[in-house]
């Protein structure tokens, strides 16, 4: 797919990422903007071993020790995968009825090998971080806890990407329409799935335990600010908001729509110029 600097050229400023949970699994969505030296990415991982691979891994991040929360104590749940440590205890209960995962058993995934009490901090309580134009949470089912003690932050983003599951993998965990409420209510639109993930019921066993059946678990959901309301983007955000969406999740339809209203403003076409780009590498069938 096209870069949509071909058209627009660079993003007017350094795009700033947060990434909540920035433990490395593979190459991050927003690597493009890394590999263009257009972003500037501020993680929090707070696990330590998870942090060191990320500070050797060469990748210029800016990484934070927190464990972002309400601020107060709480405890820590290690387990053997350490994807899968969070804030929240993990439900055997619920777990050990899917193929593929496992709490109760020491071999699981979600088994807790130990804890830890940990002191939190919330997201809106640190200083001299930048205001993010995107924000990524990861974190086994506290998301929406960081984001309701971060709403300062929230309030400066453009996209965000938050990991939702959809039964309580953890106890007394938050569910996807507990964030979709929240985001609503915050002014951002729930946009898309992305990276879904299923898992079969016990004792149905097949080749492959990540592709289940019929129970979707868990997956990525994309929240935009309000595209509803485009006055209340300022012309920055128009084109930052474009590069988020086209770059890392191909929403050439709301693309268009952000760069038409930049074309509205300005007296410019280019609008007309990503609808031949995208006609020429037809990713999708449409109209327009």
């Amino acid at each position: 797919m096209f870069s949509l600097q071909q058209i627009v050229g660079q993003p007017p400023r350094p795009i700033e990422i947060f990434d909540v949970g920035a433990m490395l699994e593979g190459v991050p969505r927003y690597s493009p903007f890394l590999a263009s030296q257009t972003a500037r990415v501020t993680a929090f991982e707070p696990q330590e071993l998870q942090r060191k691979k990320l500070e050797s891994s060469g990748l210029p991040i800016s990484c934070f020790p927190y464990f972002l929360g309400n601020g107060g104590f709480s405890t820590f749940y290690i387990t053997r995968y350490p994807g899968c440590c969070s804030l929240l205890e993990p439900d055997s209960s619920v777990i050990d009825l899917f193929e593929g995962i496992g709490a109760a058993d020491a071999g699981g995934n979600f088994h807790v090998t130990h804890t830890e009490q940990v002191k939190t901090t919330r997201l809106d309580d640190i200083s001299g971080l930048p205001e993010p134009d995107f924000i990524k949470l990861d974190i086994q089912g506290a998301e929406l806890l960081v984001l309701q003690h971060g709403t300062q932050r929230l309030s400066k983003a453009l996209v965000v990407e938050c990991e939702v599951e959809f039964l309580p993998l953890y106890r007394e965990q938050p569910l996807f329409g507990d964030v979709q409420l929240f985001m609503l209510q915050h002014g951002f639109w729930f946009h898309r799935f992305i990276d879904m993930q299923s898992r079969s019921y016990r004792p149905f066993s097949s080749d492959n335990p990540t592709a289940g059946v019929s129970q979707p678990m868990w997956g990525d959901a994309i929240f935009v600010r309000d595209p509803s309301k485009l006055s209340r983007w300022s012309n920055e955000d128009l084109l930052l908001g474009s590069f988020l969406l086209h770059e890392m999740y191909g929403s050439y339809d709301l693309v268009l729509r952000l760069i038409a209203e930049w074309d509205r403003r300005l007296s410019l076409n280019q609008a007309a110029h990503y609808i031949q780009l995208l006609r020429q590498e037809s990713p999708i069938s449409a109209a327009f």
